[in-house]
């Protein structure tokens, strides 16, 4: 049987790290090139009138036609100026998770 030689510290919380943001990223005829800017963006950060926006590291993504659903884990929320991401593209925080 296997011994712990090392205790291990749990903490109870929700799973999705310090802070979790479920943003969306809209376009109405959003090419596959202007998606990953703006995913490239959301995790590198963007500067908005002189104002960095730090990246953020994305968990998950799904969609649902023009519009893609993003899990991003830590960072600050996403600028929300339309084209702050990529041309023509909105990002929109739907949701934050703290952990508890």
């Amino acid at each position: 049987m296997a011994t712990r030689t090392n205790p291990a510290v749990t903490k109870a919380g929700n799973g999705l790290g310090p802070i979790t943001r479920i943003v969306t990223v809209v376009n109405a005829s959003q090419t596959q090139a202007e998606l990953d800017l703006a995913i490239k963006n959301l995790q590198n950060g963007v500067t908005i009138s002189s104002v960095f926006y730090p990246g953020a590291t994305v968990a998950g993504m799904t969609a649902l036609a023009d519009t893609v659903y993003v899990a991003l884990q830590g960072g600050v929320a996403p600028e929300g100026t339309a084209s702050s991401y990529a041309t023509d593209t909105t990002v929109t925080v739907i949701a934050t998770f703290n952990q508890a």
